[in-house]
């Protein structure tokens, strides 16, 4: 479990994310959710540990971030940021096992991996081009791809952490679906934890468990994504939102617009 309590960070002379607290749990995926400039990825950053707040902790079992060494930190959680260049021109493949770097899986396995992990995310016909010659949503899709094979790499009996910043921003619906679907099937899995910085609430409806809605930087709305509420929505994005629930009986939100 990653468990975040009074979160506060200062970017630039600006508090970005004030006294946040946050709870990601295995078996769930939880969205986070806010309108540009809320403090979403920073959020992010801090839970993955990137970040260090003014105030405030992020543990994993109970164990401090900051004492936690690189290499075993590895093991337990990977990050696919918003976006990543690379100056080199590196195949698909070999971008993939970077998420070897710090630790290494055992020879033999390290093919069966590198492949599942570009069949998760439908790149296997890239793993011979090259990075530089792949559109954004292709190159978003390959990072992916290294964050589970870096964490099939050692998968050992407590659950990992995936945190994705904007994964589907590049994306074409079909493949919207396709990652958000994959790292479902992670969860379910590998019994492991994900949180997800969206900005589309349908898909945040679709496929979390759990939501955290920020609001300049300060919490707005937490817990279950079903128990979000509309009235919360136009609030917080200054437009009204419709909440509708479909014949499964899951949650949708309708903006309706200025």
């Amino acid at each position: 479990m990653i468990d975040a309590r009074a979160l506060t960070l200062t970017l630039g002379g600006t508090v970005v994310v004030d006294a946040v607290d946050a709870r990601l749990s295995p078996g769930r995926i939880t969205a986070i959710l806010g309108p540009n400039g809320a403090g979403k990825s920073s959020l992010l950053g801090l839970l993955a540990g990137e970040f260090r707040p003014q105030s405030g902790t992020v543990s994993l079992d109970g164990v401090c971030l900051s004492r936690w060494n690189a290499r075993d930190l590895a093991c337990r959680r990977a990050v696919v940021p918003q976006s990543a260049q690379l100056a080199f021109p590196f195949t698909v493949e070999e971008v993939v096992r970077m998420g070897f770097a710090l630790r290494p899986p055992p020879p033999d396995r390290r093919a069966a991996i590198v492949a599942r992990a570009m069949e998760a995310a439908d790149i296997g016909h890239l793993a011979q081009r090259s990075m530089p010659t792949l559109s954004g949503g292709e190159r978003q899709r390959t990072h992916f791809a290294r964050a589970l094979a870096q964490l099939a790499a050692n998968a050992g009996p407590r659950p990992a952490c995936l945190l994705l910043d904007e994964p589907t921003a590049s994306l074409d619906p079909a493949h919207q679906h396709g990652l958000l679907a994959a790292v479902r099937a992670w969860v379910r899995d590998k019994g492991g934890m994900a949180a997800i910085v969206l900005h589309d609430l349908a898909l945040a409806a679709h496929y979390a468990d759990d939501m955290l809605l920020l609001d300049r930087g300060r919490v707005a709305a937490l817990g279950a994504m079903q128990s979000l509420d509309a009235q919360v929505l136009e609030q917080v994005y200054g437009i009204g939102f419709d909440r509708l629930t479909d014949e499964c009986g899951r949650v949708r939100f309708l903006a309706r617009g200025l």
